[in-house]
């Protein structure tokens, strides 16, 4: 399983992310893990980096807009892992 350092990285790496603050910090950032799960962290403390995370369930509309984008950045830019942590994704979440 990777750390949760690594999945926030390759979220912002891949884009992922919501409203940007005037401190330039992501108001929200999303990710895939490699077993296929995706990944939500909201910002707890307006002005700092400090993200409570949660998994999105597959019933949830964001999921497939995350998905989407994940597969589309891992396929033109990802590597084998990216690419794997995408075709999980759609498998577990059952998307097309």
């Amino acid at each position: 399983m990777a750390t949760v350092p690594t999945l926030l990285r390759r979220g912002l790496t891949a884009g992922l992310i919501g409203e940007v603050e005037t401190q330039g910090i992501p108001t929200m950032i999303w990710t895939v893990a490699d077993d296929g799960w995706i990944f939500e962290a909201r910002i707890t403390n307006a002005g700092r980096p400090d993200y409570h995370g949660y998994p999105v369930r597959a019933s949830e509309a964001i999921a497939k807009i995350v998905y989407d984008r994940f597969a589309d950045w891992a396929n033109q830019h990802g590597g084998g892992r990216e690419i794997a942590a995408a075709d999980a994704c759609r498998a577990l979440y059952g998307l097309r």
